[in-house]
């Protein structure tokens, strides 16, 4: 009885930490109330998010000028044009925003991971995302373009095909972040991708942007990738194969010369363990750990687990 508890109660807790978690809607146009959201936003993070106490995340800027920069980026103008909006229609706001620290041994790039990353690190608060980032966290899940003959320069109704506006946004925040990024850094990628996917992809924002950006600045001292599998699933890749053998020569080419692999690493895997405690590969862990872990350790590491959620939440 005590034991099923014990499952239970982990796995109702992580699932309580990711109440928050993104479920993004899905409109054909700009997001409804964009410049709401955007300010809002950003105060949100200057004044609450624990990110902005970081000396590497730090910010301070004005929320209606930084709107304001936003904006012009990309209002009445052709988002569906190649050339009209590019990474340099950013420059103005990116400049706004810039860090003059180092995110030093703390930078997680991901590729094919989006969400198994950002519960890890929402768990496990000493990494940071791009989606972490002040320009990342302002416009995470939103959708915009411009439009010449709208009223205000914003197209709400469709942007379908017309990506420039975010594609050069994200761009340009990818290579901020890997221009930030100092000492180790570590990239979560997915062992088992399916069809015609791989966890590596140079074509990928991680692998056109970030990595060479990397290997330019000439600012880290290593990289571990971490290769992450789907429970119950058997890996299609697995370190120092197929893509994931690219990925080390590309970076090996780009001076990035130690590099460290781990395949389903331990603590993603209880992760997903925890938020899947049904699943077949997590049943014979999970009644191998509780023959061998007493009610006072249990209680030790409910007392962990419930200070880094309280702070994570406040």
């Amino acid at each position: 009885m005590m034991r099923s508890f014990q499952i239970g109660f982990l796995a109702s807790l992580l699932k309580f930490s990711l109440t928050f978690s993104y479920v993004p809607r899905n409109f054909n146009g700009t997001t409804p109330n964009i410049k709401e959201i955007i300010i809002g936003r950003c105060n949100q993070f200057q004044q609450v998010s624990s990110q902005n106490k970081n000396p590497a995340l730090f910010v301070n800027v004005d929320c209606q000028q930084f709107w304001s920069l936003f904006n012009s980026s990309f209002a009445f103008k052709d988002s569906c044009n190649n050339g009209v909006i590019n990474e340099s229609s950013y420059d103005l706001l990116f400049n706004l925003t810039k860090s003059d620290s180092l995110l030093y041994d703390q930078a997680m790039f991901w590729s094919g991971t989006r969400q198994i990353v950002h519960e890890y690190t929402y768990i496990k608060n000493s990494f940071f995302t791009l989606e972490d980032t002040f320009n990342g966290y302002v416009a995470n899940d939103l959708n915009w373009c411009g439009c010449k003959t709208c009223p205000d320069g914003i197209n709400y109704n469709s942007c379908m095909g017309c990506t420039k506006a975010t594609d050069s946004f994200w761009a340009r925040a990818s290579r901020t972040f890997a221009e930030n990024a100092g000492g180790k850094v570590y990239v979560m990628v997915n062992g088992t991708t399916e069809k015609n996917y791989t966890a590596y992809y140079n074509g990928s924002y991680f692998g056109r942007i970030e990595l060479p950006t990397l290997g330019k600045m000439k600012q880290i001292t290593s990289m571990v990738i971490l290769v992450v599998n789907n429970l119950d699933t058997p890996p299609t890749e697995l370190c120092g194969q197929g893509s994931l053998a690219k990925l080390v020569q590309d970076a090996n080419k780009l001076g990035i010369s130690n590099i460290n692999c781990i395949d389903d690493p331990r603590d993603t895997y209880f992760l997903q363990c925890a938020k899947y405690p049904d699943a077949e590969e997590c049943q014979a862990t999970s009644s191998s750990l509780l023959n061998n872990v007493s009610w006072k350790n249990f209680t030790a590491s409910f007392l962990a687990w419930s200070i880094i959620l309280y702070f994570q939440i406040v």
